[in-house]
Formats: C-alpha cells, structure tokens, sequence
C-alpha cells in the first residue's frame, strides 16, 4: 500500500510538531522568566547543536563572508526576540498565525528589492495572507469599533517580527551560495549568548521546572529545525507548505488544552486564509508561476 505521507512529508511534519511543542514551552516559562534570559539559554544550546553538526561535517565554524554572517546573526537574534515576545503576550494561535505570514512577505521582499518574478498567482496568495493578518489584528482603522482585545504593542512587535524574519530568509538564501548551512546557523545563538546578557534586566534564578522549559525549548527547536531542514531537502514545496500549516493547528491545540485559550472565529477566519495563501505560494513555485521565489516557511535557522 502506497503511503500517504512522504519521507520529506513525514521530516516536516515531525519538524512542525516539535516547533509547536517549543512554541508552548516558551509561553509557560514566559509567565515569570525574562525573554533575553530564555534567548540566552537557547543560544548556549544552538551553539553547542550547531558545534555538533560543524564538527561531524569538518567545515570551519566562522565562515568566510563574517561581517555578512555577523550581520545574518543580529538580524536573527531580532527575529527570535520578536517571536519570542509575541508568543509570552499574545494567545498562542493568535501569535503563531500572525507569525505564520512571513512566507508572504518574503515573497514581496524577493519581488521588490531582488527583482525575482512573482506573477499574478504569487501577488494574489500574498493579498489572500495579508487580509488574514488584518483579519487577525483587526486594526480599529479598518474595522472601525473598539480596540482589538490583542496587546496592540505584542502585535506590533509581531509584526516587526515577520519583517525581520523575512530579512532573515533573504540573508540566509545570499549567504547559502558560500557558506555551509550549519555555519549559517551558527552566528544567531552566537549573537544571543553575546548580546543578551548586556540587554538584560532583572533575571531570574529559574526553578527546576521553569529550567526543564528552557532547555526543552532551545532542544525541541533545534530539533524541529534539523527534521524541517531534511524535508526541504527532499520534498516539493507545494507539499512541504500543506504541512507547515499544521502550526497552527497545533498552535491552536495546545492553546485550548493546555492554556485555556479558545480561539475566536475571527483567529481562525484569519488563519484559513493565511493557510490559503501558502499553500498557493507554495503551489506557484512547483509549477513554475513564481520563478525564484523562496519556499514558503523556509528555516532560517533562528
């Protein structure tokens, strides 16, 4: 009998569950411990995992290109600090779907500044994912009424997030020309374990359980990241984005069960049409409607 899930399939689904897992880890032990003190704990682990993948390859770990690295990292470590707060203060499905739509605006970044092909199809998922962002967010000038009951600052941070992201998508696709991936991957938790502790106020000594959550978020990423790294290899983009879109059920999952956190039919009108608009991203690349456009989720290695 022939499987329903490929082998790529089954490396991105395993990927998607274990960032869900980590995602959730990260709003526990964000009621009491500091973001930059969780991005430090993460960045320690990153670079002993990616050290790891550095020494069974034999590759160099600082690379050739190191102000672009450097650069690569700092626009990294934003990006986590972003997802990081955006997750602590918003409902878990609510963040993870904002967050989600960095796929489209990779795609405009690509179209606009290195001039890649979009086409008509490309522009049409991009507007179908932006319209579930604004219905997500419901920004009073669009929608009119009373504020959204979102934190206004966690959504903006949010949203800053998926921009910075992109850039991170971008400087990761200019960097994979010369560079090995797993040396890519190193230069944000270098930059975390770094800049962190000069940001940071007020840490906490974390307890027992509240350290079982940092080293489980720093380990189930990593590990998402690796099983989501061997599916891109290996499987189609059209496939890989239907199942990255399992996020947000997961999100949405653990939100309900675990936090108590019932999505509203505005969040999951939302994430529908996100959903939508990546998949047809995703689409546009396998049949050749998008030349040159970013795969739809890519890891950035944040």
């Amino acid at each position: 009998m022939r499987t329903i899930l490929t082998l790529g399939m089954r490396h991105m689904l395993m990927g998607t569950f274990l960032f869900s897992i980590g995602s959730l880890l990260i709003k526990l032990a964000g009621e009491r411990i500091p973001t930059l003190e969780m991005l430090f704990v993460r960045g320690l682990v990153g670079i002993g995992f990616v050290w790891w993948l550095l020494r069974r390859t034999g590759v160099g770990m600082l690379g050739t290109r190191r102000v672009l690295l450097t650069i690569r990292g700092v626009v990294g470590f934003a990006a986590l600090f972003a997802e990081f707060y955006a997750i602590i203060h918003l409902p878990l499905a609510d963040a993870t779907v904002i967050l989600f739509t960095h796929p489209a605006v990779v795609a405009l970044l690509a179209w606009a500044v290195l001039g890649e092909r979009l086409g008509l199809r490309g522009l049409l998922a991009v507007g179908i994912s932006l319209t579930g962002v604004a219905v997500v967010c419901r920004p009073a000038f669009l929608f009119g009424g009373g504020p959204s009951l979102l934190d206004p600052l966690a959504v903006t941070v949010a949203l800053c997030g998926v921009g910075v992201t992109s850039l991170a998508i971008l400087s990761v696709r200019a960097l994979a020309k010369t560079e090995h991936p797993a040396v890519v991957m190193l230069y944000p938790p270098l930059i975390m374990t770094i800049v962190s502790p000069l940001l940071a106020q007020g840490w906490l000594w974390p307890t027992p359980l509240e350290w079982g959550y940092m080293l489980g978020i720093a380990a189930f990423m990593n590990a998402g990241q690796y099983y989501m790294t061997r599916g891109y290899a290996i499987e189609s983009a059209a496939r890989i984005s239907a199942v990255t879109c399992l996020e947000i059920v997961f999100a949405a999952f653990w939100g309900a069960s675990i936090l108590g956190e019932i999505p509203d039919g505005w969040t999951v009108a939302g994430g529908l049409l996100i959903v939508a608009g990546t998949i047809a991203l995703g689409r546009g690349e396998e049949s050749g409607h998008t030349d040159g456009q970013p795969t739809p989720g890519t890891p950035t290695g944040v």
